[in-house]
């Protein structure tokens, strides 16, 4: 399927929705890589973003589900560094 789409004279595109959805591409960054194919888009998933939570205190959302363990082993990773 070929699916065209406009560039804007400040060289903006907008993806169409299923595309958006087929990457899973939140508002945010996409990674353009050149191929041998052509050009390839990846969805840029961030780290980690500190936000305040609804108590006041500073927390930091991953955009993915984290498990105890790994939140232990990065308190221990920290700690042995000091």
């Amino acid at each position: 399927m070929v699916t065209r789409v406009r560039i804007d004279k400040q060289g903006r595109m907008v993806l169409p929705q299923w595309l958006r959805r087929e990457l899973g591409a939140d508002p945010g960054e996409v990674a353009v890589q050149r191929t041998a194919e052509g050009v390839l888009l990846t969805a840029v998933t961030p780290v980690g973003e500190v936000r305040t939570g609804e108590d006041g205190v500073p927390k930091l959302q991953l955009g993915r589900p984290v498990s105890n363990a790994e939140v232990l082993r990065a308190i221990d990773e920290e700690r042995a560094e000091r």
